[in-house]
């Protein structure tokens, strides 16, 4: 009887050893599969690069910190544009990354600019994976042509205008074909202008057309040409005739 009790005692601490065996872990086994990179876009203006990852991503393992510069590296190819420089805003715990482009030189579009992790360790998943250092993402700067903020002062003005009593203009042709345009008086009296444009390079090199629909703060359509220089700083030539609505006297 004895025997027997000590032989069910001994089973009973043998299913129990299994048991704890069978349940031990390691910690690494829960963290899953790290993030990617699964999109990256480039905006009309080229100012600005999104990334998209697969997940919510951190900088540091433990769920905090927001990706920064030193999150990522961003080099180019091709083309005439060079990135002097970028900035990275990020909120922890989101899977999206916008990079802030600063480019040397006037792009043609065919500079392909590539994202990656500047590290296995640069980039973290909610689980404290980190990211593989070999994803990757690649996109193109856009021909932007006009597409930038402009000004023109003094002896740069068109001489029409000089005689219309402006002597400064800044200009905002935006990535989504919208402009804005502010003319100064010597007094400080401005005039702002809003509208619409398109532009496409013609058949002459360095030579683009451009239409402009003004809509404010009298609607007009005026055509023309202009022509970028790469010297530092970024200089345009901007020849626009108006075609539509004109105020003929007789």
């Amino acid at each position: 009887m004895k025997n027997t009790r000590f032989r069910m005692i001994a089973l009973m601490l043998g299913i129990t050893m299994s048991a704890i065996s069978f349940t031990a872990c390691d910690k690494d086994d829960d963290k899953g599969d790290p993030p990617t990179i699964v999109a990256f876009s480039i905006a009309n203006d080229n100012e600005s690069a999104t990334v998209v990852f697969s997940e919510a991503v951190y900088k540091a393992a433990n769920q905090t910190g927001n990706l920064d510069k030193a999150s990522f590296l961003v080099t180019i190819a091709g083309g005439s544009a060079t990135i002097a420089d970028f900035t990275v805003t990020h909120t922890a715990g989101t899977n999206e990354a916008v990079i802030g482009l600063t480019l040397s030189g006037i792009a043609d579009g065919n500079e392909v600019v590539t994202v990656k992790p500047a590290a296995a360790n640069a980039i973290y998943n909610a689980k404290g994976a980190g990211i593989d250092a070999a994803q990757s993402k690649t996109a193109n700067l856009k021909d932007i042509g006009i597409i930038g903020k402009w000004q023109s002062s003094g002896m740069n003005v068109a001489p029409l205008l000089i005689y219309a009593g402006i002597d400064s203009v800044y200009a905002n042709f935006k990535g989504d074909n919208t402009y804005v345009v502010e003319a100064f008086t010597p007094d400080g009296s401005k005039t702002t202008l809003t509208g619409t444009f398109t532009q496409q390079r013609s058949v002459v090199t360095g030579i683009w057309n451009i239409t402009v629909n003004q809509s404010s703060p009298t609607a007009l359509t005026s055509v023309g040409i202009f022509q970028l220089s790469p010297l530092s700083p970024i200089s345009m030539k901007y020849e626009v005739a108006q075609t539509e609505n004109l105020l003929l006297l007789e």
